[in-house]
């Protein structure tokens, strides 16, 4: 059996705009998913930030920790389009998806390699923006306004999920 056919046999979920499928920090529920349709976030929280790191699109599996070693999640995802369809992957789905399909493993492994040097570097860029940020802010005082590098008012910002909401599936 091909991949195709294994993602077919998959349970699926709907979630809507805004929702949270599942917050850093808290534990797995050992699931991995697949994206059908629509666009997710990934949030990481940086010194007390929600950084946004990247989206997920249509074909991308995602939460793949929690089947290899059910580790807490590693960063928050939220649904940016209007519904999102997603195909649950647990672990003994995933064990016959890897017997079944071989090149699974292997698409898998390739995008968990990529993910990992892509967000290494976003980290470390983020990071060295606060650094320059914050050496700025000693030699520069103040205004009294609180913008961000675009100028706008960045305490209207609206915070992608908040801890009122609760996690989809935990």
């Amino acid at each position: 059996m091909g991949l195709k056919e294994s993602l077919a046999k998959l349970s699926m979920i709907n979630i809507k705009r805004g929702e949270v499928l599942f917050k850093e920090g808290v534990p797995s529920n050992g699931a991995m998913f697949f994206l059908f349709e629509g666009q997710l976030d990934i949030y990481k929280q940086i010194e007390g930030k929600h950084i946004k790191l990247r989206s997920i699109l249509p074909g991308e599996f995602f939460g793949e920790m929690a089947i290899i070693n059910n580790s807490p999640r590693a960063a928050s995802i939220v649904v940016v389009s209007e519904m999102a369809k997603l195909g649950i992957i647990n672990r003994t789905t995933f064990v016959q998806m890897s017997q079944e399909s071989p090149e699974f493993l292997f698409l898998l492994l390739k995008k968990v390699i990529e993910r990992l040097y892509e967000t290494d570097g976003k980290i470390r860029a983020i990071k060295r923006k606060q650094d320059e940020d914050s050496m700025i802010a000693k030699v520069i005082p103040a205004s009294g306004t609180n913008t961000d590098s675009s100028g706008s008012d960045s305490t209207n910002q609206p915070e992608p999920f908040s801890d009122d909401i609760a996690p989809i599936g935990e």
